[in-house]
């Protein structure tokens, strides 16, 4: 039989505690960090699989943050339309004063300086900025002041038709707000024109400040009352698609966690057993190795 020589038998002992010592302070990791998995090479398909788990998780995350930045500027949108909804009762209920044959010249004037007031702070309603300095009804161009009076009677639109979206969802998309042309200038009348709310106000007091009150702009006027209920109607229906989505998104989100966990969170209770068994065995290896040693040394007395 072949003599085994020291050399060898040192180098099998070495080699036996620095693998004991890896599979130690490898576990040792692992119940530091709870995770199973602590490089690729540990479980390649697992490693893979939770990769994928995470990128998904955090596109699903990404979704629910913009969940909650459309309902910031719909629930902005949405004070604001209420805002007008509030002051057009007002508007309807000078016009109709104004109508009364009992009226003076004065008195008209008198309703129409109201109603001038009025008109000034659906202007300043409809010009809102949200948190970020945008103007809620630009459209794209929210940098870019939406509504303008340049003369008196003249009230122009100074954003774009767009209609700004954000994804809730890998297949849903949701619009944030309207842009001001759709909400306050192309309003359909029951002659089947259009106008726009700041004219309309206007052309009510231009007729009382001439005394000469037109009732056919009351028609009007309960068509924007309409138009305006129409758009925060049409808000509070996409409110509710974030609540659906977002709570979609919530038990989505809660199911790859779930996954994620069973993939690469360690056992505890296995990890710490074998820690144990490790320990025993680079004890033992040690030991070992010691006599050994002492065998060589021995060897050369």
């Amino acid at each position: 039989m072949e003599r085994i020589s020291t050399a060898l038998l040192f180098d099998r002992g070495i080699k036996g505690m620095l693998d004991r010592q890896s599979s130690l302070s490898r576990t040792q990791m692992q119940i530091a960090g709870g995770k199973r998995i602590l490089s690729p090479k540990d479980d390649p398909s697992g490693a893979a699989y939770a990769l994928d788990l995470r990128t998904v998780i955090s596109q699903v995350g990404q979704y629910q943050a913009n969940t909650d930045r459309a309902r910031v500027r719909l629930d902005l949108q949405e004070v604001i339309l209420k805002g007008v909804d509030d002051l057009i009762p007002r508007v309807l209920e000078l016009t109709v004063q104004g109508l009364n044959d009992t009226n003076s010249t004065a008195d008209r004037r008198a309703l129409a300086q109201e109603l001038r007031q009025i008109n000034d702070a659906l202007m300043g309603l409809a010009n809102t900025r949200d948190s970020n300095g945008e103007y809620i009804f630009a459209g794209y161009d929210a940098d870019s002041i939406p509504f303008s009076n340049p003369t008196d009677g003249v009230f122009a639109y100074g954003g774009d038709m767009g209609a700004r979206t954000l994804q809730i969802s890998a297949t849903r998309q949701v619009q944030d707000r309207d842009n001001g042309f759709d909400v306050f200038m192309d309003i359909d009348t029951g002659t089947g024109a259009k106008r726009n709310l700041f004219e309309t106000v206007h052309a009510v007091i231009a007729g009382l400040e001439a005394d000469a009150p037109n009732d056919i702009l009351l028609d009007d006027l309960h068509l924007i009352q309409a138009h305006v209920s129409e758009a925060r109607t049409r808000g509070g229906a996409r409110l509710n698609t974030l609540d659906q989505q977002q709570n979609i998104n919530a038990g989505f989100i809660l199911t790859m966690q779930t996954a994620l966990s069973e993939t690469e969170d360690l056992d505890l209770a296995e990890a710490v057993s074998r820690f144990e068994q490790e320990l025993l065995a680079l004890q033992a290896a040690q030991q070992t190795f010691n006599m050994v040693q002492s065998l060589s040394l021995f060897n050369f007395l």
